[in-house]
Order: structure tokens, then C-alpha cells, then sequence
């Protein structure tokens, strides 16, 4: 869970003027206080990611009797609404609103992502009580005007209730995820941001945890009653941790006389877009990005599935997979991040990214020696393995999103570098689906349709290996506009 090629370019090779040098302030250090206090807006995250695809999604499926398929797609219509970030990433880049450029689009997007809670909750409601549009009209006191005759199964208006609850906090999650990695960026020093976005990241992982134990508390069992409080309670609960972790963190931009009587420029999206697009070492780390996660969640929706199929394990034993490779993902991370501290010319955020795609190869090996060869105690040791991977990988490949980042245009490439991910991600869950009923349906035994997905991933990780050896840090940055890239770089070291 970030270049130009053409120096000449004058579209989005941006003037050292006095705006520039008055817009960016110097950056002092970051403490591990305020770090982790950043690290709180993704406890917000992950509260708002469980609510909706492990709660909401178990209610509306088990209790009300819906199918999968249309749920599935409201729920992964954040993935097809990525792309939305790469605008608001540049418009924060070049945006103005009273000397803030990054807080505007994060309050926003959060709060349209708190009302689509509002929204979810008051239409599964509706949903649970069979209420036509007569009926809602009662409920708000308005006369009921029967123009619809009452539905005999869900009702009409919840369903739109979900598609617009769906699309607000698709577009608000859009809109504020990666302009608060920009404000990370624009806040933090260059040898201080590895540590930064690992420690915001290790604070996504541990929420997942902790959110569901929270929900866990508020709603024990389905009731319409604990239900209205859990969406009402959570969505407050997420606003005041996203309002507390970036509050004081952006400063507004002070502007000189000079600068104010300057139009200030507003450099065309698809022009910056397209320039940073024609850069190879853009293009390429955007498919390493691309590939890594596409065959990292390829084993998404088939790994407890498979020790079930295959091994016969149950249920208990499968939903403790999570915690086998999350607690060492968690533990690679702070290993990651120590060694890197004590010995930066050697642990590096490349070399983190290359050797944490050779332990996934030896991983998703494992996984494969074991489906084909029915050997069941090399699962664990798998998943094991896996963690201490994902952990390197999410150092290594978060530190690669800060130096693969220009400090004017932020916002565009860390975005880019969230679209390839979260679109990658989406991909990789179908992939894996895709390839175990292929699998099956040619072979016909269940340990080697899910040793095809496995073999699968060990290919795609090899084929990342090959597209990060092409990465050039150093090039990426040698190859975009210097001089205003050397004022703003200075100002942050």
C-alpha cells in the first residue's frame, strides 16, 4: 500500500519563480509521535474497509438472503473509481483553497465517505423491512403517494440507497487517499519517508484487527436496532480519527506580494499526465507495481478455500491463515524498517523490493509443492513465509513509491502509483478465480487446479523481478526537470 522525460518540456517543467520557492516550506523531522499519529488516519481506513466488506457484506448476504454477485460489485466499485485519484492528485498539486492545497481534498473525500455510512446503513434498513416508497414517504412524515405499487421483495429504493452509498464512498476515498500520501510526501524529509509510509501502513494492518473486534463489540448479533447504532456510531468514530490525524499537519502556504500579483499556473491534467506517461522508468515501475500485487492477490479468494478442499481442513483452522501471514507481515515490517535504520547503504528500499520477490517465489513454491504433492505441513510454513515476504514487500515497495515521487507533482505520481495497485489488486482476486475453475474444468482434481494458481504466481513474481531489475532510481529522477525539482528536493532534506 508513487518523471519526465523530456527536460524540455515546458508544460510540466514548472518555473523556479518566487511562488515556488514562497509555496515550500523547509521540513523538519518527523517525529515518531506525529508519525504515528498520521499512521491513525489509516486505523480510520481499515474501520471503514472492514465495515464494508466484512460486516455489511456478511449482513446483507447471510442474514437478508442476498446474492453474492451484485454485492460483490458494489463493493468492488472503489476499484473501477480509482483512476479519479490521478485528478485529484494533480488538482492538489497546483489547487489553492485559503494556502492549503491537500487538506481540502482529504476533509472532503472523508466526509463524503462518512455520509455513504449513513446512507449504507438507513438503506439496508429499508432493505430488511421490505419498505416501498409509500412507506418512506410515511417514515419522514411526508404524505404517502402510492405511484409505486409495494414491492413483493427488495425494496427499489434501497437498492438505489446502495449505489449511491457505494458511489460517495468510492469517489471519497478517490479523492482523499492519495492527496493524504501527498501531504505525507510533502511533510516528511526524503530520509525520513521510508519509515514514515511503512509506519502509516503498519497501522492499516493493525486496524484490520483491531476494527473488528471494535465491530465485534457493537454489533454481537444481527438486530435492527444494533445495527442502526453501528452505523451511525462507526462513521462518527472514523471522522474524528481522520480529523485528529492530519489536524495542524498542513501548514497554509504563505504568498508574496509577488507571487500574489503572478496568475498562478494551472498546468493542464492530461498534459502533465501525458508527459509523466512518456517517461520508460514511469512506465515501467507503474507495471512492477502493476504485476507484484496482481500476483500477490491472485491467491485472494482461493487460499482458505484451498486448504479446505484439498486438506480438508476446517473452517477454524483456514481463518487463522490470516493470522499466520498478517502477525509476520507485521513483524517483517518493524524487522524492515530497523535494518534499514542501522545500515542504509546496504538495506535499501530496491534491494527490499528484489529479495522480498525471491521469498514470495519461495513461498507461492511451497503453496505449489504442497497442493501437488499433498504434503499439508508445508501450508503453514507457507503462509509463514508469505508474511515475511508481504513485509518486505510492503517497506521495500512503499520506500520505492517515495523515491519513484517528484516533490512538485506529488499528488499525480503517487497516484499513478495507487491506480496500478488498487486496479492490479481487483485483477489478481478475478485471476485466481479464473484459475482454479479453468484448472479444474481441464484436469479435474481440485490440488492441482489450485497448484495451476500457485504455479501461476511463482511465473508473475519472476516476471516482476525481471521488470524491477529495469527500474533506475537515479535515472527517473536525472531525466525530469531539474531546477525546480532541486529547489523543491532541498527544501526537504
Amino acid at each position: 500500500m508513487a518523471s519526465i522525460t523530456n527536460t524540455a518540456d515546458a508544460s510540466v517543467a514548472p518555473r523556479v519563480d518566487t511562488e515556488v520557492q514562497s509555496e515550500t516550506t523547509s521540513v523538519g523531522s518527523l517525529s515518531m509521535l506525529r508519525n504515528m499519529k498520521l499512521g491513525l488516519f489509516h486505523i480510520g481506513s481499515s474501520m471503514a474497509d472492514i465495515l464494508t466488506t466484512g460486516v455489511w457484506n456478511r449482513i446483507v448476504i447471510n442474514e437478508l438472503g442476498l446474492a453474492a454477485t451484485p454485492v460483490a460489485l458494489l463493493v468492488s466499485l472503489k476499484y473501477f473509481v480509482t483512476p479519479l485519484s490521478v485528478w485529484a492528485g494533480q488538482r492538489s498539486d497546483i489547487s489553492d483553497w485559503r494556502g492549503y492545497r491537500r487538506l481540502p481534498f482529504i476533509w472532503g473525500g472523508r466526509l463524503l465517505m462518512m455520509l455513504s455510512f449513513f446512507l449504507l446503513g438507513l438503506s439496508t434498513v429499508l432493505l430488511a423491512d421490505n419498505i416501498s416508497r409509500g412507506h418512506l414517504l410515511s417514515y419522514l412524515g411526508l404524505p404517502a403517494l402510492e405511484v409505486f405499487p409495494q414491492p413483493a421483495g427488495d425494496s427499489v429504493f434501497a437498492w438505489i440507497g446502495f449505489i449511491i452509498a457505494f458511489l460517495l464512498f468510492s469517489v471519497g476515498s478517490a479523492l482523499s487517499g492519495t492527496t493524504f500520501l501527498s501531504l505525507v510526501y510533502d511533510i516528511t524529509p526524503r530520509k525520513q519517508q521510508t519509515r514514515a509510509i511503512s509506519v502509516i501502513w503498519f497501522f492499516l494492518i493493525l486496524g484490520f484487527a483491531g476494527s473488528g473486534i471494535f465491530f465485534g463489540i457493537l454489533l454481537k448479533e444481527y438486530t435492527r436496532s444494533a445495527f442502526i447504532s453501528l452505523f451511525i456510531i462507526a462513521p462518527l468514530v472514523m471522522g474524528a480519527i481522520w480529523l485528529f490525524s492530519v489536524l495542524g499537519e498542513e501548514k497554509p502556504h504563505a504568498r508574496t506580494a509577488e507571487a500574489q500579483a503572478t496568475p498562478r499556473e494551472k498546468r493542464a491534467f492530461w498534459s502533465d499526465l501525458r508527459t509523466a506517461w512518456n517517461n520508460q522508468q514511469t512506465r515501467l515501475f507503474f507495471a512492477y507495481l502493476g504485476l507484484s500485487t496482481l500476483f500477490f492477490y491472485t491467491q485472494d479468494v482461493i487460499l482458505e478455500p484451498f486448504g479446505g478442499k484439498v486438506f480438508g481442513m476446517s473452517v477454524s483452522t483456514t481463518s487463522r491463515f490470516n493470522a499466520y501471514w498478517g502477525s509476520m507481515a507485521l513483524i517483517g515490517i518493524i524487522v524492515c524498517l530497523l535494518l534499514a535504520r542501522r545500515y542504509p547503504q546496504m538495506i535499501t528500499n530496491m534491494s527490499l523490493s528484489k529479495w522480498s520477490l525471491y521469498v514470495l517465489v519461495v513461498a507461492f513454491g511451497m503453496f505449489l509443492a504442497s497442493a501437488v504433492f499433498l504434503v499439508r505441513p508445508l501450508v503453514t510454513i507457507a503462509l509463514i513465509v508469505m508474511g515475511i515476504g508481504l513485509g518486505m514487500w510492503t517497506v521495500g515497495g512503499l520506500g520505492l513509491m517515495m523515491d519513484m515521487t517528484r516533490a512538485f507533482g506529488a499528488g499525480l505520481y503517487l497516484s499513478l502509483w495507487t491506480v496500478s495497485e488498487t486496479l492490479a489488486r481487483g485483477l489478481g482476486t478475478i485471476l485466481g478465480g479464473v484459475v482454479k475453475d479453468t484448472g479444474y474444468a481441464l484436469i479435474g482434481q481440485y490440488n492441482l487446479a489450485y497448484g495451476a494458481v500457485f504455479a501461476v504466481q511463482v511465473i508473475g513474481f519472476i516476471i516482476s523481478i525481471i521488470v524491477l531489475s529495469r527500474v533506475d532510481v537515479d535515472l527517473f529522477h536525472h531525466q525530469q526537470a531539474p531546477d525546480a525539482e532541486m529547489v523543491m528536493s532541498s527544501r526537504m532534506d
